[in-house]
């Protein structure tokens, strides 16, 4: 008697708990809330610093859990004339808010917290999947015209 005959084989493939939709609002939304508390913290006149977490071999040879300082780019600048602007990353492209448009201007750096806020709700309720959907599928593109088959074309 083999051990598989023992147990209860049936045809059910696992379900995806969030759709690609889903995981990419919350990717986002991770990051705008990096950048919300890199502002508040500006404002505050504080510095802000986020962590992560990776193994590395020490010099006794072992492997240890360190913590180090993660590069955050901010997402906003001033200008010369005292106004603020914010731009939404999705990877390492801009998002088009509107055709053509890129940025949301606000008068002082103060406002800058419930424009980010603004925006989370608009990723929250699908308001930017679109444009998020767009540079998604163009980054993946880009990466399969990248791989082996690109390479092979040149050689041949």
């Amino acid at each position: 008697m083999s051990h598989l005959s023992k147990l209860k084989i049936v045809a059910q493939q696992q379900k995806r708990l969030q759709s690609k939709t889903e995981h990419r609002r919350a990717k986002l939304l991770e990051k705008l809330d990096d950048q919300l508390a890199m502002v508040q913290a500006l404002i505050a006149g504080e510095l802000f610093t986020r962590h992560r977490r990776v193994w590395q071999t020490n010099d006794e040879g072992e492997r240890v859990l360190v913590e180090r300082v993660k590069r955050t780019r901010a997402w906003y600048w001033m200008s010369g004339a005292g106004g603020c602007y914010f731009s939404v990353w999705y990877g390492s492209k801009v998002l088009e808010l509107k055709p053509g448009m890129t940025a949301i201007a606000v008068n002082k750096r103060e406002d800058l917290p419930d424009a980010i806020r603004s925006i989370m709700e608009a990723v929250k309720f699908g308001e930017l999947d679109i444009q998020i959907e767009d540079v998604a599928e163009k980054g993946t593109a880009e990466l399969r015209l990248k791989g082996p088959l690109k390479e092979m074309k040149r050689a041949g």
